[in-house]
C-alpha cells in the first residue's frame, strides 16, 4: 500500500494551525463489534490519549454500525474531555481483511462507511487492516519482527492469521462451532505448504473470556500422533489486552497521517511495511469544525528569534586537579576502554533439529571413471585380505558313558535242524534289554522223542547293546534269540551279567560348534574390516556392509557329540569389500536429500546412513542405502549479532528465545569486568554465533 496522498482538500491541517495541538479519532470495525480510541502526537510519536468502550453491532446494517460506532465515541470523547470542548472530526480506520480487495474497500462496504461519515460528520484521512495493524505494532512493542499464530476470536468467527518474521503469510476465517480449539486447528490446516508452524499463538479481541480460551487450547493436543501439525515445539500462548487491536490502528496508520497532515516530518518506519491506505473516498462534512479543547497538552517545540550579535562567553579558568586524581581518572577510563573493546562473547543457539528420512539405491562399478549421480553410480574397486584366527570356548554339551555289562548264554535249540548264529546276533530280556553275541555259535537239533526231548545247547560269550548297570542281569533270566519265538530257541545265563557302568560328562553340542564358527567368523569379519581400512587412503572408505567372508579351512579339535571340557576352532578366511570415495558417496547423499529440505533451511548438519547388498557379481556391487539426516533453521547470523550487541545477557537470551526452533542458549563472555554491569561485547565482531542441533 502507498501512503495517503493529501492535496487541497479543505479539511486537513495546515502548518498555520499547528500552534493548537490536532486530535484524531481511530475507530475499529470488526465483526459485530466496535471500538474507539482518540490519538495525537506528542513528541512526534502517535500516541493514544483514551479509548472508548467495546460496543456491539449487528455486522449488517447501517443503522447498528452508526449507533454502536457514536455510543463509543461519546464515552471516549467523555473520557478525553469531561467538559465536552473538544470537536475531532478526522478519524482512521481499522477495517477487517473481507472489507478489503487489492487495497480496495469492497462497494457494498463503502456505502456503509460514507454514510456513518456522513451521520456522524466524519472526515476519514484512510484505512489500515486490522491484522496487519496488530502484527505491525507488536513487532514495535517487542522490538523483533513476530512469528506467531494470531487468533482473533469474534462472537461467531474466529479469524486466524499466519506470520513469519513480521509477513503476513495468510488469514483465513472460520465459522466458530462448540469446540474452540478444533476451530483453530481447522483454520490452522488451511495454511498450504507448511513444514513448520510457528510454536508461539497470540490471541485478541473480541470481548470473551480469552483465560477460559487459553487454558483449553492449552489442554489441546497440538503435537503428533494425535494431530498432524507441524509444530516443532508446544506452542506458548499469549493474550493481547482487550484495546491492543484499536491502539495497533491508531499507532500504525497514525505516522503516516501525521506526516501528511504536517504534524511531524519524517516517519521512521517505511510507508509500505504499515499497510495504511489513502484510498478511501468520503464524502466531506458540511460543516468545518474547529478543535478547541479547554486545557491542551503543553506545546513540544518553541520558536526563538535569530540572535543577531554575536555573544562572547566569559573565559572560565578551572582549578587544576589535584595530582592524586589523575591517576584514578586514567584508571576509570581504562577500565572503561576494556569493558567497551576487550570482552568476546561465544554464544551458542541450541536447536531442535528437523529429521529427513529418505532411501534410495546405488552402484559401485570398478569399471566407472567418475561418478553418475543421476544414474546413481559411483567408482569403486575390490580390496581383498588373507587371514586366520581360533577361539576355545566351554562345551555346553552333555554324553553318558561307562562300560557295558558282559557274561555268557546258552543257547537252547528245540527245533529239529542245527542253527548258527553269527557275531552281533541280539538276544531280548523280558524287559527289553539288548545283548550282543561276541562270536558265532552253532546249535545242535533237539533229539528224542516229544515227550522225551532232549534240547540242543551251546554256550557264548555276550555283551550288552548299551551302557549302564540295567544290564547288569541276575541268572536265570531268559532272553529271546533274534527273531525265534521262545519256544523254539532261547538263551540262559546260568551266571548273572555284569560289569555295567555309566556316569554324565561334558561333551561338544551342535550348538556349540555353530556358536563357535559363528562368533570367530564375525570377529574375523572385524579383523578383515581394520586390515581393509589399513590399505586404503584417507580420502576412501569401505562400505562395511560389503564385506563377504570366505572360509578357506577349518579346524575343530574334538567333534561333536565328543566328551570334552571345551573344544577350539581354528579358521582361515579371505575378506573381500568393495572401496569407494568418500566425497563421491557424501556427495550423492546431499543430491538426494537437498530436495527434500524444506525452505528456511539449512543443509543437515549430521547424517546416518545404513546399505544393503542387494547384488554382487565381479565388476559390480549395487546396494539399498538409507539415510538419516538432520536439518536446522537457518539464522542470519549477522543480523541476529546485531540485534543482540552490547545487550546484557538476560536481555539477549530474551529475543534468541523468539527465535524459531532455539531450546537452550549458552553465553560465554570472557573477561568479566567487574566494575560495569555485565553485557555482550560493544563491538558487533567480538560476538561469535554458533548454531549446534539439541540432544
Amino acid at each position: 500500500m502507498q501512503l495517503p496522498f493529501f492535496k487541497n482538500k479543505p479539511h486537513l491541517q495546515t502548518k498555520e494551525t499547528l500552534a493548537s495541538r490536532s486530535y484524531l479519532f481511530a475507530v475499529e470495525i470488526g465483526p459485530e463489534i466496535v471500538k474507539t480510541a482518540i490519538w495525537s502526537v506528542v513528541n512526534d510519536k502517535p500516541q493514544v490519549l483514551a479509548v472508548g468502550q467495546m460496543c456491539k453491532w449487528d455486522d449488517s446494517s447501517e443503522n447498528s454500525l452508526i449507533e454502536s460506532v457514536d455510543q463509543s465515541l461519546s464515552q471516549c470523547i467523555n473520557l478525553f474531555d469531561p467538559t465536552g470542548k473538544a470537536k475531532i472530526d478526522q478519524v482512521i480506520l481499522g477495517l477487517p481483511p473481507t472489507w478489503v480487495v487489492q487495497d480496495k474497500i469492497n462497494p457494498d462496504k463503502l456505502q456503509l462507511l460514507k454514510a456513518l461519515s456522513s451521520k456522524l460528520e466524519l472526515k476519514p484521512v484512510g484505512f489500515v487492516v486490522t491484522p496487519e495493524a496488530v502484527v505491525k505494532f507488536l513487532a514495535h512493542t517487542e522490538n523483533v519482527p513476530s512469528t506467531a499464530i494470531f487468533l482473533g476470536f469474534w462472537p461467531n468467527i474466529l479469524e486466524v492469521t499466519l506470520v513469519r518474521m513480521g509477513r503476513i503469510e495468510g488469514v483465513h476465517h472460520v465459522k466458530r462451532s462448540d469446540s474452540v480449539a478444533e476451530d483453530v486447528a481447522e483454520g490452522i490446516s488451511r495454511f498450504p505448504n507448511v513444514d513448520i508452524l510457528p510454536s508461539r499463538m497470540m490471541l485478541y479481541d473480541s470481548g470473551l473470556d480469552l483465560e477460559d480460551i487459553k487454558q483449553t487450547l492449552l489442554a489441546f493436543p497440538w503435537q503428533a500422533p494425535q494431530k498432524k501439525l507441524p509444530f516443532l515445539h508446544f506452542p506458548k500462548i499469549e493474550i493481547l489486552s482487550s484495546d491492543f487491536t484499536v491502539r495497533a490502528i491508531a499507532t500504525a496508520g497514525g505516522s503516516e497521517v501525521a506526516q501528511a497532515l504536517g504534524l511531524i516530518t519524517e516517519v521512521e518506519t517505511a510507508p509500505k511495511d504499515l499497510g495504511f491506505s489513502p484510498n478511501l473516498e468520503m464524502p466531506q462534512a458540511e460543516t468545518e469544525v474547529e478543535l478547541e479543547v479547554e486545557t491542551p497538552l503543553p506545546v513540544v517545540a518553541e520558536t526563538f528569534k535569530p540572535i543577531k550579535n554575536k555573544i562572547k562567553l566569559p573565559k572560565i579558568k578551572l582549578p587544576k586537579l589535584p595530582i592524586l586524581i589523575l591517576p584514578v581518572v586514567l584508571v576509570l577510563v581504562g577500565l572503561f576502554a576494556a569493558y567497551w573493546y576487550l570482552p568476546k562473547a561465544t554464544v551458542t543457539l541450541f536447536v531442535t533439529p528437523r529429521l529427513i528420512d529418505t532411501g534410495f539405491s546405488f552402484v559401485a562399478d570398478t569399471s566407472a571413471k567418475t561418478a553418475d549421480f543421476e544414474k546413481s553410480i559411483v567408482p569403486g574397486s575390490f580390496s581383498e585380505v588373507s587371514l586366520n584366527d581360533s577361539k576355545t570356548s566351554p562345551t555346553t554339551g552333555s554324553k553318558l558313558v561307562g562300560d557295558k555289562a558282559t557274561g555268557s548264554v546258552t543257547v537252547e535249540n528245540g527245533l529239529d535242524v542245527a542253527k548258527t548264529f553269527a557275531a552281533g546276533t541280539v538276544i531280548t530280556s523280558p524287559s527289553g534289554f539288548k545283548f550282543v553275541l561276541d562270536e558265532s555259535v552253532t546249535v545242535a537239533s533237539a533229539s528224542g522223542s516229544i515227550g522225551n526231548l532232549i534240547l540242543g545247547k551251546a554256550n557264548v560269550k555276550v555283551t550288552a547293546a548299551n551302557i549302564g548297570t540295567d544290564s547288569n542281569l541276575s541268572a536265570g533270566t531268559v532272553f529271546r534269540v533274534g527273531a525265534f519265538a521262545v519256544t523254539q530257541i532261547d538263551a540262559r545265563n546260568d551266571i548273572a551279567l555284569s560289569g555295567g557302568t555309566s556316569r554324565q560328562v561334558k561333551a561338544v553340542s551342535k550348538d556349540d560348534v555353530a556358536k563357535l564358527k559363528s562368533d570367530l567368523t564375525q570377529s574375523l569379519k572385524d579383523k578383515a574390516r581394520d586390515q581393509l581400512v589399513q590399505q586404503i587412503s584417507a580420502e576412501q572408505t569401505i562400505i562395511p556392509e560389503s564385506i563377504t567372508i570366505q572360509t578357506v579351512s577349518e579346524d575343530l579339535n574334538h567333534k561333536e557329540d565328543e566328551a570334552a571340557d571345551e573344544v577350539t576352532l581354528k579358521v582361515t578366511v579371505k575378506a573381500k569389500g568393495i572401496v569407494v570415495s568418500k566425497s563421491d558417496i557424501q556427495n550423492m547423499i546431499d543430491a538426494k536429500i537437498k530436495p527434500l529440505i524444506p525452505q528456511g533451511f539449512t543443509a543437515p548438519t549430521e547424517s546416518s546412513q545404513s546399505f544393503i547388498v542387494k547384488k554382487s557379481d565381479s565388476n559390480t556391487m549395487s546396494f539399498d542405502t538409507k539415510v538419516t539426516a538432520k536439518i536446522l533453521p537457518g539464522y542470519d547470523l549477522p543480523d541476529v549479532a546485531k540485534n543482540i550487541v552490547g545487550k546484557s545477557p538476560s536481555q539477549a537470551k530474551l529475543y534468541l528465545e523468539k527465535l524459531d526452533g532455539v531450546s537452550q542458549i549458552d553465553i560465554l563472555v570472557n573477561p568479566n569486568i567487574p566494575v560495569f554491569p555485565a553485557s555482550l561485547p560493544h563491538i558487533i565482531k567480538n560476538i561469535t554465533l554458533s548454531v549446534r542441533p539439541a540432544n
